[in-house]
């Protein structure tokens, strides 16, 4: 370290309130300091404004709680579209045959605590390994789980579920109907975590969308 930087490194050790900002950028990085870092994250512009929400009754902790895990719902589900799920698929297969619609009641003892630990496990590290700082969008996956014949079209399906079809058994039957096409059962997932795809940039690159209104 040469002169001018240990001179600099003096002044920010002296000044408490500058050295906390810096350290407030990245308080992960202070995980071997816990009360240091507790303090921070509570000292933080974003963490003052939550608790004031809360203290206000603007919103409460559980509704907090549910749109983080909504949220996490979604990211967990990109994240498995990454895997090769073959095991759970086969796990399940063997628990309800061909009646998908029993698997919405499996409970845990009917997945198995191996499968589900095997499949967190993977998970876990899916989020190192996939990680480009970049949104992750179902017409973006590179696995063969896109259906870009649906997705060009998810425009219209978000319509149809503003209009009322909003139940992925409704949507999926109009839009069979309509289009011979069926709809993912992630895209009512999608639709209340994300709104309406013309509004992502990405994916009206993706299908080529132009605005007729705006291109007047």
């Amino acid at each position: 370290m040469d002169e001018k930087s240990r001179s600099q490194l003096g002044l920010l050790l002296t000044d408490q309130d500058k050295l906390l900002d810096i350290l407030a950028q990245n308080p992960s990085a202070l995980e071997d300091y816990p009360e240091l870092q507790t303090h921070i994250l509570e000292k933080n512009k974003k963490s003052v404004e939550y608790r004031r929400a809360i203290r206000n009754k603007e919103i409460t902790k559980d509704e907090y709680i549910e749109a983080i895990l909504d949220r996490i719902d979604w990211i967990g589900f990109e994240l498995c579209m990454t895997l090769n799920l073959d095991f759970l698929v086969n796990k399940v297969a063997s628990q309800v045959g061909s009646d998908i619609e029993a698997i919405k009641s499996l409970e845990i003892k009917e997945f198995g605590n191996d499968t589900l630990s095997k499949l967190l496990h993977l998970m876990g590290n899916a989020i190192y390994t996939t990680q480009d700082n970049k949104p992750s969008y179902p017409w973006l996956s590179v696995r063969g789980h896109a259906n870009p014949a649906f997705w060009r079209k998810a425009h219209l399906a978000y319509d149809a579920f503003q209009d009322g079809y909003s139940s992925h058994f409704k949507l999926n039957e109009y839009f069979k109907f309509k289009y011979g096409i069926a709809v993912p059962q992630s895209f009512t997932r999608f639709v209340r975590q994300e709104g309406d795809p013309r509004e992502i940039e990405s994916w009206r690159e993706f299908a080529g969308y132009v605005d007729r209104c705006s291109s007047r």
